[in-house]
């Protein structure tokens, strides 16, 4: 147990929470709760998109990952730089124009109520998944940093964002993850800087990583060839665009305007935070070699390497990781599950007091659930995430991005596309991934063939639907 680095990350912990208990004051409604009454400006709309997309398994699993892969690992993460950049040129803005609260929402709106709900349904599920992913990463670095079991580290963190979401809501979350944002990129870049320090510079690092592997330094390798490369680029690039947690960032925003600019300021916080976690894993090849497990490449470079208030800081930065993820899964769940399936289904006639109410019934359900979970699933957290993204995103990236681009689509198109997309990356993960491709690429491609396809042999839209979704003046 290291007293430095257990003091750091309790007064973080104590530190959210009180702030969700300031927030939580400007929750008049049930739409403060779900999207910040749709009041968020830039500069929280990049840190909470940001920090829900980077979470614990980001920090610990994806410095593993380049442990492992190399430079080419890198294509791992590019798919994000993907999204930000076709947000920031077309779709963040038109999503926002057209936004109520969720994902299923528009999908409702674009396409009707039977494809909502299945999406609903299918998110629901996934984000369970994703949560118990954050529960898992919190509970490494609370053992690390603490020595409690794991067992007390999974309720400490429960506690905090459980409570934390269900009382501040979106507005909560979203400042929260901007603090957290900061505490991410300070703490990625004190270990980077300390473990180069370790080997000897930019320099050392590159021969040494060559004297033991050319391919370490190459754009592909055996174990990512350009194929495995692009479908990584598909599952996080095009697949975020079927992710509601950070679609409803969008629907966050005080304005179209602010929506699109988030996202070309977002893509630049990325490559900030990626960088230093791809020399971090390059150093611990050759720092701590013969490691068996990605999950403890980051935790062992922590212990070996970094003093107290580096290796604090950046354990912080991980719980940080892991809260700002799991508060934004807790919201989606509660939001998704009242929004979509609870008003429209089994209480149509619900008062906005009863919708606020449920919701936060549904994010203590939702996230003990969750911890259950963490139990149960023994994946590494990068592949938790990545199969997780990949099932939602195969039935419903292809409705958002075609949706907003082409007028033809229609409710039939989407019902074969949201079918066919999933059925494809079932197949695919069953098959054992042929050709090393991950499974959204070819779900990708099946359901956009799927969509133009029926829709074209079915009858077009309603024209009233058509001006909504594609106003003349843009």
């Amino acid at each position: 147990m290291n007293i430095t680095h257990s003091v750091i990350i309790l007064l973080f912990m104590v530190g959210l929470m009180i702030m969700g208990l300031y927030f939580s004051r400007g929750v008049k409604n049930s739409k403060d709760w779900m999207i910040a009454g749709g009041s968020l400006g830039v500069i929280p709309l990049v840190g909470t998109y940001f920090a829900t997309i980077i979470s614990a398994a980001s920090i610990i699993s994806y410095v593993g990952y380049y442990y492992f892969n190399g430079w080419s690992g890198w294509w791992n993460c590019a798919g994000t730089f993907l999204t930000s950049f076709l947000g920031a040129l077309y779709y963040a803005k038109r999503l926002k124009r057209v936004a109520r609260n969720t994902l299923p929402d528009f999908i409702e709106d674009r396409y009707g109520s039977k494809q909502a709900a299945a999406a609903a349904i299918l998110i629901l599920i996934g984000t369970t998944c994703l949560t118990a992913a954050q529960v898992i990463g919190g509970s490494i670095i609370l053992q690390t940093a603490t020595g409690f079991s794991n067992v007390t580290c999974v309720a400490l963190i429960t506690v905090i964002f459980i409570l934390f979401t269900a009382i501040g809501g979106m507005k909560a979350v979203a400042w929260s993850d901007t603090i957290c944002a900061v505490v991410i990129i300070i703490g990625v870049w004190a270990e980077a800087a300390t473990l180069l320090g370790e080997v000897g510079g930019f320099g050392a690092l590159t021969k040494k990583l060559y004297d033991i592997n050319p391919h370490l330094l190459q754009p592909f390798s055996p174990k990512i060839p350009p194929l495995t490369a692009l479908s990584w680029v598909v599952t996080w690039g095009l697949g975020n665009f079927g992710a509601p947690q950070f679609i409803t960032r969008f629907f966050a925003a005080k304005s179209p305007e602010h929506a699109q600019k988030s996202q070309a300021f977002t893509g630049i916080a990325l490559m900030i935070f990626y960088l230093p976690l791809m020399i971090a894993g390059l150093c611990g090849i050759i720092l701590v070699p013969n490691i068996a497990k990605q999950d403890a490449v980051n935790p062992t470079l922590i212990s070996n390497y970094l003093s107290p208030v580096v290796g604090g800081v950046l354990l912080a930065a991980i719980m940080a990781a892991c809260i700002s993820t799991a508060d934004s899964l807790l919201l989606l769940c509660g939001t998704t599950f009242t929004n979509d399936l609870y008003l429209k289904f089994i209480n149509k006639n619900a008062s906005d007091q009863e919708i606020l109410r449920i919701s936060r019934i549904v994010t203590l359900v939702i996230g003990l659930l969750a911890v259950g979970g963490s139990f149960i699933i023994k994946d590494a957290m990068m592949w938790i995430q990545a199969k997780t993204v990949t099932m939602v995103s195969s039935a419903t990236c292809v409705l958002v991005l075609v949706g907003l681009a082409w007028k033809g689509a229609n409710a039939a198109g989407a019902a074969a596309c949201m079918i066919c997309g999933f059925l494809t990356a079932s197949i695919w993960y069953l098959l054992g991934q042929p050709f090393g491709m991950m499974p959204l690429l070819p779900a990708v491609i099946v359901g956009f063939i799927a969509m133009v396809v029926v829709s074209k042999l079915t009858a077009p839209p309603d024209p009233a639907l058509i001006r909504r979704f594609f106003p003349e003046k843009d």
